[in-house]
């Protein structure tokens, strides 16, 4: 019997999956990495979607994953380099509420699972805070399972028609060191 955290066995090829970052903020971009770092570690390949900036600032490359830039959502032609990032995965791993629309806009009709991370929510008013609740519901009932970075966010997640949603607490691992 193989042990779970093993490479794959002889003859498969290894699970792809596909990290989606927005702008890649402190939090989740810390988190993308660690898991990057894990997952490449046991022989899952891994592709991180985010934005030039966020690679340069976090160096998912140097983990041993694969970077494709994908602009940050307001470009029109980030849903289409996704869809086609996405082409092969066997699991999309999406980190915020902007970045998870655009993974399941890009998997629309497709059976890849969509795996979901909220590490926060935006407070905002008027017209902007009914379009943030629409992404939300529309994110929830299409994620396999939502992640919730507090018990808030996963009640959040359930009242927006998550079918699984879990409490995920995410360690951020230690600063990198400087470069010179």
């Amino acid at each position: 019997m193989t042990a779970a955290s093993s490479n794959s066995p002889h003859g498969q090829s290894p699970l792809r999956t596909v990290q989606v970052l927005g702008g890649g903020n402190a939090t989740s971009s810390t988190h993308v990495r660690s898991l990057a770092a894990g997952l490449v570690a046991r022989g899952v390949r891994v592709t991180v979607c985010a934005p030039f900036e966020a690679e340069r600032t976090y160096d998912f490359s140097g983990t041993g994953a694969a970077h494709v830039h994908v602009p940050r959502s307001s470009d029109p032609g980030s849903v289409a380099a996704l869809r086609w990032v996405c082409t092969h995965a066997d699991l999309v791993h999406a980190h915020g509420l902007h970045a998870s629309f655009r993974a399941a806009l890009a998997l629309s009709g497709r059976r890849t699972p969509l795996v979901v991370t909220w590490h926060d929510r935006a407070h905002t008013d008027g017209p902007r805070a009914h379009f943030l609740r629409l992404l939300e519901r529309r994110v929830a009932k299409a994620a396999t399972v939502v992640f919730g970075t507090t018990s808030a966010l996963v009640d959040r997640a359930r009242r927006t028609g998550a079918r699984d949603a879990r409490l995920a607490a995410v360690a951020l691992p230690a600063p990198r060191p400087a470069s010179d």
